[in-house]
């Protein structure tokens, strides 16, 4: 089946399971509706839908490989490259240009890059406050992505709140007020 999707392809020395768990890795792709497509000892391949998502996503993985790297003496070291366009989706692989586009991006990545291809950065338009600088004069070639990683995620976070705690204080009264009002619909409603 083919679909135009985005590919984040991220890139480390290895990914183990300290490094796995540490990057939250498979928590942070469902929290961002990624799909795991592909996995090796220094690569994840995810398709998301939506560009937007697989940059948050990216952006979001980067933070916390420098946050969790400074607490353990480590040097931060992923790279991510996204890309859009057709992809086809097989039972066991996902082929196509998107992801082509984003291995050929993610060739000339230096650690805590995140560059993103000519057609995600389209569709991206000004959905994040990001800023876009251009990997060479060709503006076909692609993009890196300029961003402060902790002030992006609270503007989203402020766009898209999350749900406050479930409450007895809040659903009691309003139990009680939808019980007064449907049994003075049925007092006022009854037959004389």
């Amino acid at each position: 089946m083919q679909r135009i999707a985005s590919i984040l392809r991220l890139e480390g020395p290895r990914f183990d399971d300290t490094t796995i768990k540490r990057l939250d890795l498979v928590n942070v792709a469902n929290r961002n509706a990624g799909l795991l497509i592909e996995e090796s000892n220094d690569l994840r391949l995810l398709l998301f839908a939506r560009a937007k998502t697989a940059a948050i996503c990216a952006i979001e993985l980067r933070r916390l490989d420098e946050a969790t790297s400074e607490e353990l003496s480590l040097t931060p070291n992923l790279r991510a490259a996204i890309s859009i366009g057709p992809v086809l989706i097989g039972e066991k692989q996902v082929t196509g240009d998107a992801v082509e586009i984003a291995q050929n991006l993610a060739s000339t990545l230096r650690p805590g890059d995140i560059f993103v291809s000519r057609s995600c950065r389209e569709a991206l338009g000004d959905q994040l406050p990001v800023d876009f600088e251009p990997l060479r004069e060709e503006i076909s070639f692609g993009y890196r992505l300029v961003v402060d990683s902790n002030e992006i995620l609270s503007a989203i976070r402020h766009e898209n709140p999350m749900a406050p705690d479930w409450s007895w204080r809040v659903t009691l009264p309003l139990i009680g007020m939808m019980i007064f009002i449907t049994l003075s619909w049925i007092w006022f409603n009854m037959p004389d």
